[in-house]
């Protein structure tokens, strides 16, 4: 009896840490995450869901797509996905917009990708995305479609210009994280609008980036100039010295052509 006794504080531990074990919160790629939809690429054997940061606006959208066989449900982790991102205008014209594809091996679960809307959901046009899936699992395709609303945001979070040589190009930009009152790692986007279907990025502009709180009357320093990193992403730095609105001036050089400035106005709360 002794010696089973001298033996309960251990067993009493295993089972503390089985418990403990037991009570873990399992993995959810999607926490925090907005749903956007979900539906079935026919042909290759998916089901699609898509997810943003949240509601899908004119700007820079990241967006997320969790694969699952259609079948067993077993999550898919290796697949080519192509964004194909379609407005229909009230005119019968159409339109796409910049994207960029995620990569074939996903993220923590799942495949991240960008779009960058120009234009909202209106009486003047409405947005579909068709998602293109190349199932490494059993080399099939097929593709998933989904109707979206696009928002327009009460601050303007794309712009377009027109070079000295006619190429119109649209600029949008994101934070990697939440902003907040210090050094903010930012990035600028550039692509150029070839046809109405297509876009490609603009990787030799040379961008300054100034910000201003205009009811104040300053700016701030440490800020890093976005320098091109890949896929017409330019990555920089930007530093908030308190809360309040801000601009932000960009300048964009390119040789052989007109300087231009633009500016975004954001909030910082």
């Amino acid at each position: 009896m002794k010696s089973f006794i001298k033996y309960i504080p251990i067993l009493l531990l295993i089972a503390s840490l089985s418990a403990c074990s037991d009570d873990e919160t399992p993995f959810n790629p999607t926490e925090g995450l907005t749903r956007i939809g979900e539906a079935y690429a026919l042909g290759a054997g998916a089901k699609v869901e898509l997810w943003a940061k949240e509601d899908l606006f004119t700007g820079y959208n990241n967006l997320y797509v969790a694969l699952y066989d259609s079948v067993d449900g077993d999550r898919i982790t290796e697949s080519h996905i192509q964004f194909n991102p379609l407005m229909a205008m009230s005119t019968g014209m159409k339109h796409s917009c910049p994207v960029i594809n995620p990569e074939e091996t996903a993220v923590k679960e799942l495949f991240p990708g960008v779009v960058v809307f120009i234009m909202p959901s209106s009486d003047m046009g409405s947005w579909k995305m068709d998602v293109r899936v190349h199932n490494h699992h059993n080399e099939k395709e097929g593709t998933a479609t989904f109707d979206i609303i696009v928002a327009n945001p009460s601050v303007t979070q794309v712009k377009s210009f027109v070079t000295g040589s006619a190429e119109k190009m649209f600029v949008s930009y994101t934070f990697a994280e939440d902003k907040k009152v210090g050094v903010n790692d930012f990035e600028v986007i550039v692509y150029q609008m070839v046809s109405g279907m297509e876009f490609a990025p603009i990787q030799d502009y040379t961008i300054q980036l100034e910000p201003e709180m205009p009811s104040m009357g300053h700016g701030s320093p440490n800020n890093v100039d976005p320098v091109h990193d890949a896929d017409g992403r330019y990555m920089g730095k930007v530093n908030f010295t308190m809360t309040g609105d801000w601009r932000l001036n960009l300048t964009l050089n390119r040789a052989d052509d007109a300087t231009q400035s633009l500016f975004f106005d954001v909030t910082l709360d």
